[in-house]
């Protein structure tokens, strides 16, 4: 068996399609816009693969994603090992393989994520973390609920006696002009306020440039894109929700970040942002999806948000992080 670079289109097919097939729950990004993130990276990140290869058969692959803004001291490793060659020392080859590639570059340490069914305990991929030195360090929950979201009317008119104050404005591609700098400032923050437990990473730091740069990816990829904020009295924003889609996965919406600073929470904003923003993309596309989103499981007052709405518990993503040692220093 050999671990090899991934260069060739057909060979990321292959490699990448591993990663997916070995996902119970699948949540790897599309194949094709893996490709283009390969061939033409963000300038925050690179990426990479690696394919353990035996005669003609791809038997496992590793997608990584290096950081080079915030957290550079990380490499985050996907691994992928067919059924039938579990447990024969394919994942154990990519992992030193991944940790070779992590010293050289600088890095100190790795992470990865295990997923598990809703209710179950940790599945052979906690096992094989656990065993090769990783610690747990973090824990989210998968939730998920149908789209079109019904009674959105009526919850909206419910909570809306407490955010009075307030004014929700939508866009469905980029931020206007007279809010980027203020929703850079949000998303900023959103790294600081989210429950992250022992996991310790560095913040992303949004500037409009840095904004304007993903907008416009999006953009060119197709992505379908819902933002509502909630603006306080004297203009400032308040918080802010999103919601993506991507055009090769039509069947799955995303709903990412919803903060609220916190000087206006109490108002039940969380929540209307929310509805604010279903409201709005129902009005643009009502075609069937289901949306998925994930809390870390500490952050009760936002899962209560989706419980509030209706979404259903799918699974557990724990994360795990491995230090890399004096011995792998020198390796």
């Amino acid at each position: 068996m050999e671990i090899v670079r991934v260069g060739g289109r057909e060979l990321f097919r292959v490699a990448y399609g591993v990663i997916q097939a070995a996902q119970e729950f699948p949540t790897a990004i599309p194949l094709d816009e893996a490709w283009t993130l390969l061939e033409s990276p963000p300038p925050e990140y690179r990426f990479s693969c690696l394919a353990a290869v035996e005669g003609s058969e791809v038997v496992g692959a590793a997608w990584l994603t290096w950081s080079l803004a915030e957290n550079r001291q990380l490499l985050v490793a996907e691994l992928g090992v067919e059924a039938s060659r579990r447990r024969q020392g394919v994942g154990s080859a990519l992992l030193d393989a991944t940790k070779a590639a992590a010293v050289a570059d600088g890095r100190n340490a790795l992470l990865g994520a295990t997923i598990s069914p809703y209710g179950e305990g940790p599945g052979s991929g906690a096992a094989f973390a656990e065993s090769r030195g990783f610690v747990q360090q973090h824990a989210t929950l998968h939730q998920v609920i149908d789209y079109p979201v019904a009674g959105l009317d009526a919850k909206a008119a419910e909570i809306a006696p407490h955010h009075q104050p307030y004014t929700l404005a939508t866009w469905p591609d980029g931020c206007p002009d007279e809010h980027v700098d203020q929703y850079c400032e949000l998303l900023s923050l959103i790294d600081d306020e989210v429950p992250l437990d022992d996991l310790e990473l560095e913040a992303k730091r949004w500037t409009p440039e840095r904004l304007r740069s993903v907008e416009a990816r999006r953009r060119t990829q197709g992505h379908l894109t819902s933002t509502t904020v909630a603006i306080a009295p004297d203009g400032s924003l308040a918080g802010y929700t999103e919601l993506t889609g991507k055009p090769q996965h039509p069947e799955r919406l995303d709903q990412h970040d919803t903060l609220v600073r916190p000087e206006h929470r109490g108002h039940r904003l969380g929540l209307a942002l929310k509805i604010a923003n279903l409201q709005a993309l129902q009005s643009r596309t009502a075609n069937p999806a289901t949306i998925h989103t994930s809390n870390a499981e500490t952050n009760a007052p936002m899962i209560a948000v989706n419980d509030h709405l209706g979404f259903r518990p799918l699974e557990h993503q724990h994360i795990w992080v491995l230090q890399l040692t004096v011995p792998d220093l020198l390796t």
